[in-house]
């Protein structure tokens, strides 16, 4: 039986901006909402460095214009979740390490997009911002739930690369499984740098080496993200994925200048024209397909002999119900199995 993994990267936007009851609270209550409808379980990547630097400011008595404690509405909704038996996990930006409140907004550091390579030290080095991460989840949620133990991290923008480093980091703090990579994802922009087109896609799960991209017997697992090669027209070209760039279309904007730029040039208009028709290896962003998008992408794990799919969303970008209830009715017709990290890494043990 195939089994599907909705995991949630629960998230402002990775420069900083957004609005953590618009871009976080909202669109994951509606996403839930129709996740337990189906009797779904989802996996919440939960960013964790910006949390602590949001708590620090409004600790401070800085309210950065919310009328509501952004705080204790995030942390209400993620116990919440899961009391209501979804699983919460670990997500990294490391930009935020950094980040700071300057002139009305977030500015974060740039430089430090990437947590592969990634070269903090004392405090806010790679070991101690995972261990300090683990505790923070465990802290919040096991009043909930005391069984509740926090095993597994993903990346922000994918950016495990290089994983050795990030291998022996999750080893002292107890983590157990990763879940950052696309095989067939490639990388070059100003921000984030990866390539993982030597990975084979027809594998679900594997425990590493002495990094993530590799096997070996690190006792940690790679849960790598769906994905598939697709024209970047094609998913642009559909009508949730429109009113997502309008509605945020700042933040897209500078995004696309990232992809289409390097360390030493910047993307010209005919660079943005081209990246849209270059083909690219894309992840199963359910918060963002339209039906036709997730009827190609079920036809293609129907393809596969692997029986792991993990696909991933963002309530950033959330763009309506259509294409999502399509896909979980669809899955359910097909009797898909649905699953949540913590409970692969307890069938694997």
């Amino acid at each position: 039986m195939k089994s599907l993994l909705f995991t949630l990267d629960y998230e402002l936007y990775g420069n900083g901006s957004g609005d953590v009851f618009k871009h976080i609270i909202e669109p994951t209550e509606q996403i839930l909402s129709l996740a337990n409808r189906y009797g779904i379980k989802f996996t919440l990547f939960f960013e964790v460095i910006e949390y602590w630097k949001l708590k620090e400011e409004w600790e401070k008595g800085n309210t950065m214009w919310y009328q509501q404690n952004p705080i204790e509405a995030m942390e209400n909704q993620i116990r919440e979740a899961c009391r209501q038996g979804h699983d919460i996990q670990l997500h990294l930006h490391p930009q935020w390490v950094d980040g700071r409140w300057e002139n009305g907004k977030w500015m974060v550091n740039a430089e430090k997009w990437r947590l592969g390579g990634y070269q903090g030290k004392g405090d806010n080095s790679l070991s101690n911002i995972l261990k300090r991460g683990k505790q923070t989840l465990e802290d919040l949620l096991t009043p909930v739930n005391p069984d509740y133990k926090c095993i597994a991290m993903r990346a922000g923008g994918f950016n495990i690369q290089p994983s050795g480093d990030i291998v022996k980091a999750m080893q002292e703090a107890g983590l157990k499984i990763d879940s950052s990579i696309y095989p067939g994802g490639k990388e070059t922009g100003v921000y984030s740098h990866f390539d993982y087109t030597a990975i084979s896609p027809k594998v679900g799960l594997w425990e590493t080496g002495t990094t993530l991209e590799i096997e070996g017997k690190s006792g940690i697992l790679e849960l790598p993200i769906v994905a598939f090669p697709m024209l970047r027209l094609k998913k642009f070209m559909t009508w949730e994925r429109l009113k997502g760039f309008i509605r945020n279309r700042k933040a897209a904007q500078e995004n696309l200048a990232a992809k289409t730029s390097t360390t030493d040039k910047k993307s010209s208009k005919w660079d943005k024209v081209k990246y849209f028709f270059q083909t690219e290896w894309q992840t199963w962003d359910y918060c963002l397909f339209s039906p036709l998008l997730h009827k190609q992408f079920l036809k293609n794990i129907n393809q596969q002999n692997r029986n792991i799919f993990v696909l991933v969303g963002h309530p950033k970008s959330y763009s309506g119900i259509r294409g999502m209830k399509y896909l979980l009715k669809e899955a359910e017709k097909n009797r898909y199995k649905f699953e949540t990290v913590s409970e692969i890494w307890h069938q694997y043990k």
